[in-house]
């Protein structure tokens, strides 16, 4: 199976006409009712072989990890894993180029890195004894360091595109673990500062899509995994901070949470991403759900809920294209330019 970048590819290297890609691009939209760009494609999974590799590969990476740790312990197993996760992304990534395993790699050989080098610091450069509690490693800011040199390393040799958004993550927890090294009071303000580091992403993320407004290279898959990262970490301290995660929700928190959410919906919609909205969906469900408290049952007032905000986001989903047409017009030509293309291949 191959992608829109990979057409692209094919383009550049001149086995293809340009002419003749776009004739295909108009023609896909024209059967799907929707732009390329509007669809937000990635890629995930090629084939069934995809999922064959990644199954068989946690197979062999589990016994690697079981009969390393027998031998050494857990930083030995830990070792042996990213070892032979980099060994396998040379033939699955490199030379194969399949979706999955790339992702799935990747991951492992970040952990598995991460927490080996970590183990190895706390031993040679602290001091500490061999027997590290694993739980006690996650205040611990060699972990982020270590995660944040094995993607670096992955990226220069392999570039996957989740891999900006786990070097982003890497990054932002460890400033994040050197603050609170540092300065111990500022844990207080842990909310905000991981607000601050997602909208930092988020910038980074718009930084990439614009780069490719049209959707048909790897930048924008690189843009959607960043962009699936800083959701969540604004999305959360935000909702958070308006209270409607405590148990003393009231309805005027609930309106609150739903006026957020129409601007998030906005925001979405201009940048043609919907991952904002899943990140908020649980909060909006909650709201919803105390709005209508003082209806009938809790699964009457469950149902009424799911069917009021998954009609309305099924809705969105049926008319996306349009709506974000209508709302583009309303927008700054320099502005509406650096957007997704919007009704154009």
């Amino acid at each position: 199976m191959y992608t829109d970048s990979d057409l692209e590819k094919a383009v550049n290297k001149g086995i293809f006409h340009r002419e003749a890609v776009e004739a295909f691009r108009r023609f896909y939209e024209e059967e799907q009712s929707s732009t390329i760009a509007d669809e937000e494609n990635f890629r995930l999974v090629g084939s069934f072989n995809d999922i064959f590799v990644v199954i068989i590969s946690m197979v062999v990476l589990g016994s690697i990890a079981a009969l390393f740790s027998a031998l050494g312990g857990p930083s030995l197993g830990a070792a042996g894993v990213a070892i032979a996760s980099w060994a396998l992304s040379e033939y699955y990534i490199r030379v194969r180029r399949m979706a999955l395993p790339s992702i799935v790699l990747l991951l492992v050989f970040t952990c598995s890195f991460a927490f080996s080098a970590s183990i190895f610091y706390a031993i040679v450069v602290q001091g500490q004894t061999a027997m590290i509690d694993p739980r006690q490693m996650t205040n611990f800011y060699p972990l982020p360091l270590f995660a944040l040199i094995g993607t670096l390393l992955h990226w220069f040799r392999f570039q996957v595109p989740i891999t900006i958004a786990l070097i982003s993550a890497s990054l932002a927890c460890l400033a994040l673990a050197l603050l609170t090294l540092w300065v111990p009071e500022i844990k207080d303000y842990l909310l905000y500062l991981l607000a601050i580091a997602g909208g930092l992403i988020f910038l980074f993320a718009m930084v990439w899509d614009m780069s490719d407004t049209r959707r048909i290279t790897r930048r924008s898959d690189v843009a959607f995994w960043l962009h699936l990262l800083a959701a969540p970490m604004i999305m959360h301290p935000l909702f958070k901070m308006l209270g409607i995660t405590t148990a003393e929700a009231s309805v005027s928190m609930a309106v609150g949470v739903l006026g957020v959410f129409f601007v998030i919906t906005l925001v979405s919609l201009l940048i043609d991403r919907r991952a904002f909205m899943v990140s908020s969906l649980a909060y909006v469900l909650f709201a919803m759900h105390t709005l209508f408290e003082d209806v009938g049952s809790v699964s009457a007032r469950l149902g009424m809920t799911g069917l009021i905000v998954g009609g309305a986001m099924l809705l969105l989903t049926a008319y996306w294209g349009a709506a974000r047409e209508m709302l583009v017009r309303f927008m700054p030509k320099e502005l509406a330019e650096r957007l997704p293309a919007v009704g154009r291949g």
